[in-house]
C-alpha cells in the first residue's frame, strides 16, 4: 500500500507492501494507512482488501519503462549480525533470473506492461546491476522494535536512517542513480526498522502491525525498497512452502512484490487506488497453484519458474483480467511463407499473431543469413542456396515478446 509522509513542505509517495491499516490521517513522518502483515493462511485481510476489488484506476504519474536491479546487503561490522548461509547468493539469483527473462509471459513480471503512462508501458524489461555488501557499523538506534508483537530484535533503525546508508553506498561505490535505477536495501535476521522514531510500524511487529518490506524515494529521487529478514514464524507467510530450502524464500517473495510495485507505481501517483493499495497489496495472500507436480513435496513446491528457478511467490493484480494472477497469458504467433515460380530464392512471410489480453504491436523478423526485417507482411532474397533458421519475435503492447521460427531450405534451381 502507498502511504504519504512529509519531507519539508513536499509530499513523497512510499509505497509499503504487506502493512498494517490504520485510520489515522498522514502527518509528518507517519503512514497513514498500511496493510498487516500476515501469518501463512491467515484470513484476516482487512475489509477493503478482503472484499476488493475494481480495478485499479491511473493517477497521472510515471511508471519505469525499464529497471535495473541493484541489491545491497547490510551486514554491519561488529553487530553480531549475519546472513544465514545461501541467503545473499539466492536472492541475487533470483534478480539475474528475473533480468534473464525479461519481456517473457511466462512469470508474473510479464503482468506489469499493462500499467502505462504517456510515454508506454511499465514493461518487463529488467537488468541486474549487482550487488553490494555493506559493512558499515550501525549508528545509535533510532527506534525501538515492539517486543510483543515483533520478533524481539534489539537493533532497530529508522527509515531515514536506511535511507542515509542507501546513500552512503551509491557515492561510495559510485553507483548510477538514473529514472530506472532501482535498490533493494535487504537486512540480516536481528536488524529491526520502524517508519520513524516514533512509529508503530515496524518491521514485523508493532500496534498497527508490521512490515514485511516497503518502498520508497529519497529526497534525491532514488528508488529504493526496504527488504527485512521475513523468514520469523507467524510472520510474513514464512511458513509457505520454500522450494530452494532457504530462509531467502520468504523474503523473495517480499522482493517480487516490491519490485512490481516500484515499477507500476514508484512515486505514488500512477497506479494505486483511492485506499493506497497497489497492483502487489491487492493480491496479498493470493499464491494461486503449486507447480509441485504428482507426488511433489508442498514444503518446497514453487508456483513460478523463471529462466529455469523455482521459486514461490505472490500473485499480482491484473486490471486486464479484474483478479490476481500468476503471470500474463501467453500470446499465440506463427508464420506462413508463400514461394513464388521462377523465383527460387524469394520467399514472401507473414505473421500471425493474437494476444488475448490487448494486441501485437510489433513484428522482427531474423533470416537465418545475417539479415532482418520488420513488418508482419516481409520478403526476402536469399543470396546462397542452404538451409536457414527463420526466426520471428512479435511484440505486444504490454512489451512482452514471443517467438517462433522455422527451418527454410533454398534451392539452386
Amino acid at each position: 500500500m502507498t502511504v504519504r509522509w512529509l519531507r519539508t513542505a513536499a509530499m513523497v509517495g512510499a509505497a509499503l507492501a504487506l502493512l498494517a491499516v490504520s485510520p489515522a490521517l498522514a502527518q509528518a513522518k507517519f503512514f497513514g494507512g498500511m496493510v498487516p502483515d500476515v501469518p501463512t493462511g491467515a484470513g484476516g485481510l482487512p475489509a477493503h482488501l478482503a472484499a476488493h476489488h475494481p480495478n485499479l484506476p491511473y493517477g497521472g504519474g510515471p511508471v519505469l519503462h525499464a529497471n535495473r536491479t541493484h541489491v545491497i546487503f547490510w551486514d554491519p561490522a561488529g553487530s553480531g549480525l549475519a546472513f544465514d548461509a545461501g541467503y545473499q547468493p539466492l536472492i541475487e539469483t533470483f534478480l539475474i533470473d528475473v533480468a534473464a527473462d525479461s519481456h517473457r509471459t511466462s512469470n508474473v513480471y510479464g503482468l506489469s506492461g499493462q500499467y502505462t503512462d504517456g510515454g508506454g508501458p511499465a514493461a518487463y524489461d529488467s537488468t541486474y546491476g549487482g550487488e553490494v555488501l555493506a559493512t558499515d557499523p550501525l549508528p545509535p538506534n533510532g527506534c525501538t522494535e515492539p517486543a510483543l508483537s515483533g520478533p524481539g530484535w534489539s537493533v532497530c533503525m529508522t527509515d531515514d536512517q536506511l535511507e542515509a546508508e542507501i546513500e552512503r553506498v551509491i557515492a561510495a561505490d559510485r553507483l548510477p542513480t538514473t529514472n530506472h535505477d532501482v535498490y533493494f536495501l535487504v537486512t540480516p535476521d536481528g536488524l529491526g526498522s520502524c517508519t520513524d522514531a516514533g512509529s508503530s510500524s515496524c518491521a514485523l511487529g508493532g500496534s498497527r502491525g508490521g512490515y514485511c518490506g516497503y518502498h520508497s524515494d529519497t529526497e534525491s529521487g532514488v528508488y529504493y525498497a526496504v527488504i527485512p529478514y521475513n523468514a520469523v514464524p507467524g510472520h510474513c507467510q514464512s511458513n509457505n512452502p520454500r522450494p530452494n530450502g532457504s530462509t531467502a524464500d520468504p523474503t523473495i517473495s517480499t522482493i517480487s512484490h516490491e519490485h512490481n510495485e516500484m515499477v507500476t507505481d514508484p512515486t505514488g501517483d500512477a497506479w494505486i487506488d483511492a485506499t493506497g493499495d497497489e497492483d502487489g497489496d491487492l493480491c496479498l495472500t493470493d499464491f494461486g497453484p503449486s507447480l509441485a507436480g504428482p507426488g511433489g513435496s508442498m514444503t518446497t513446491a514453487w508456483n513460478e519458474t523463471i529462466h529455469g528457478g523455482r521459486f514461490f511467490l505472490q500473485e499480482e493484480w491484473s486490471n486486464a483480467d479484474s483478479s490476481c494472477q500468476p503471470r500474463a497469458k501467453p500470446d499465440a504467433l506463427s508464420f506462413g511463407l508463400t514461394r513464388r515460380a521462377g523465383r527460387t530464392r524469394w520467399l514472401s512471410f507473414v505473421a500471425r499473431g493474437s494476444d488475448p489480453e490487448g494486441r501485437m504491436v510489433g513484428y522482427e523478423w531474423s533470416f537465418g543469413d545475417g539479415r532482418a526485417g520488420a513488418g508482419r507482411h516481409v520478403s526476402h532474397t536469399f543470396r546462397i542456396p542452404g538451409s536457414y533458421r527463420v526466426m520471428l519475435r512479435s511484440t505486444d503492447n504490454w512489451g512482452n515478446w514471443t517467438f517462433s521460427s522455422r527451418t527454410v531450405t533454398i534451392r539452386a534451381r
